[in-house]
């Protein structure tokens, strides 16, 4: 179940985001662990037209997802950048796609015009949730460093208006 993120969350939000450093997982390029207090900054930013989301599952969080601005430009005002993450115990049962799902619907509802998302090539389960929803538009070679390895940036699009 989706409900709306609340500074309580930080700390399941901040491990959660911690797995996705991990070997392998080539979800972000962040060197250092997220912190609660640093994520509980991201949360007051997270707000109206701008949302955090959890999923819940009996009452515990195995994941998040996010609208984000796009750019400080206000060019870009009707476009918003999504993040997803999922607890490591939880990948691959569909989680990634219901959260594109809630991104896609509180996007249209909150008048948003464009989707972007931004996935590391390497991250396969990711790049094959994004796609259904997604079009791939650009592919930045080398763009992130993750592990002391340059690894390509594949930007996704989606219209809703």
């Amino acid at each position: 179940m989706f409900r709306r993120a609340t500074y309580a969350d930080a700390g399941d939000m901040a491990k959660i985001y911690n797995q996705a450093m991990k070997p392998g997982i080539f979800a972000i390029s962040q060197i250092a662990p997220d912190t609660h207090n640093e994520r509980i900054s991201w949360l007051s930013e997270h707000q109206e037209p701008y949302p955090a989301f959890v999923y819940e599952i009996d009452r515990t969080v195995i994941g998040w997802c996010s609208l984000s601005r796009f750019s400080v430009r206000p060019e870009y005002a009707g476009v918003a950048e999504t993040s997803r993450y999922i607890d490591e115990n939880h990948r691959g049962q569909g989680i990634g796609k219901l959260m594109h799902a809630q991104l896609v619907k509180t996007a249209t509802k909150l008048g948003f015009r464009l989707l972007v998302s931004r996935v590391n090539e390497r991250n396969t389960p990711s790049m094959k949730s994004a796609n259904v929803f997604f079009r791939q538009v650009v592919v930045l070679h080398e763009a992130t460093c993750i592990h002391g390895e340059w690894h390509n940036d594949v930007w996704l699009w989606k219209k809703l208006r």
